[in-house]
């Protein structure tokens, strides 16, 4: 498993929310080959929070969106 892909304690991660809508968040990785970055998605407010070095980033102002 590579750095970017660390996940997240179980323990920390059953009381992550979405900072915006409070919604559920969802493990993911975003990329393909060697740029693969592992992230929390939320589907309600469709969102990516990356995760760096195992830590999630939950700032709304570094989301990611996930409409295509």
């Amino acid at each position: 498993m590579s750095q970017s892909q660390q996940t997240i304690e179980p323990w920390l991660r059953g009381i992550l929310r979405c900072p915006q809508c409070k919604g559920e968040l969802t493990d993911a990785v975003h990329g393909a080959g060697d740029t693969e970055v592992a992230e929390l998605r939320c589907d309600t407010c469709r969102l990516a929070y990356p995760v760096e070095d195992g830590v999630p980033v939950l700032l709304v102002e570094l989301a990611r969106s996930t409409d295509s």
